[in-house]
């Protein structure tokens, strides 16, 4: 089982120097993750390169099995050691037998899949009844939580806030924002019912997400956080080998695993809304 009390945001951190503010979001997930029940055998759904499954399950048994659509993903997720079989694939079409896992858990991905209906039967087929499906996605309130939509919106530019979202929207190519409600109908047409959701990523820890965004290079062409593309271009691969980015890498850890500290430990109090969403569904 994933230990809630680990510290995700120095592990991300450490993964994700590049691009600090990736690491902040994702350690969130991780710790709201952590909290849940995982019951094996377990499928990761849209692996990737296999970072997220090494630091939640770090010290376990590797994850019975994960696939990606990418092949170069696939080729870099062996190497975290998190996975007994990895393999490319598409999220409609799982190259598993029927009632394989007893969990499938999905990490901020299903956002990106455009037709999403026919992964949720899938992930429904290779469940064995009584199994868990767990997601992670951006919530119906993300657009709205972003800084540069609310300072927009605040100053009554309300067509400026949404050209901002829907810049941020292609930008991270996301297709959907669910509500809580939406989820349960989606995942009762493909055999699942919702057992609980969970808001995370309070306001003001998005709205320090999205101005990390611009300090860190990750969207520089914005006006109003003057982003700094400097940080792109220093933690570029390509300078890999002048040996600087293991100091680079040790300042972001340091100083940031202590600057963002509340923003990664701070809950969305009970009945509010948050940037994330967790979806919990058991197959019916």
């Amino acid at each position: 089982m994933p230990d809630p009390n680990r510290d995700y945001l120095t592990l991300a951190l450490n993964q994700y120097w590049f691009a600090p503010p990736v690491a902040l979001w994702r350690a969130i997930e991780l710790r709201v993750l952590a909290a849940e029940t995982f019951i094996r055998p377990l499928l990761d759904l849209g692996c990737g390169d296999g970072l997220i499954a090494q630091v939640l399950f770090a010290g376990e048994a590797p994850v019975e099995a994960g696939f990606d659509p990418w092949l170069s993903q696939v080729r870099k997720a062996p190497a975290s050691g998190a996975y007994r079989f990895v393999q490319q694939a598409r999220g409609d079409a799982m190259p598993y037998p029927d009632a394989s896992f007893n969990t499938v858990f999905s990490n901020s991905v299903l956002e990106h899949i455009p037709n999403l209906d026919p992964v949720l039967r899938e992930v429904t087929r290779v469940l064995r009844p009584g199994g868990r499906f767990l997601a992670t996605v951006p919530s119906d309130m993300f657009r709205r939580l972003l800084a540069g939509y609310r300072e927009r919106d605040a100053k009554g530019d309300r067509t400026g806030a949404e050209t901002y979202a829907a810049a941020v929207d292609r930008r991270l190519e996301h297709h959907r924002y669910l509500t809580p409600t939406q989820w349960a109908k989606r995942l009762d047409l493909a055999g699942m019912h919702l057992l609980h959701t969970r808001y995370y990523i309070p306001s003001e820890v998005e709205a320090l997400w999205d101005r990390a965004n611009a300090t860190y290079g990750i969207h520089p062409n914005d006006t109003l956080f003057h982003g700094k593309p400097y940080y792109r271009w220093l933690a570029s691969p390509r300078l890999r080998q002048l040996g600087y980015q293991k100091l680079v890498r040790r300042w972001i850890v340091r100083t940031l695993g202590q600057r963002w500290r509340r923003a990664y430990t701070l809950d969305v109090l009970e009945g509010g809304v948050g940037g994330g969403l967790l979806v919990v569904g058991e197959k019916t």
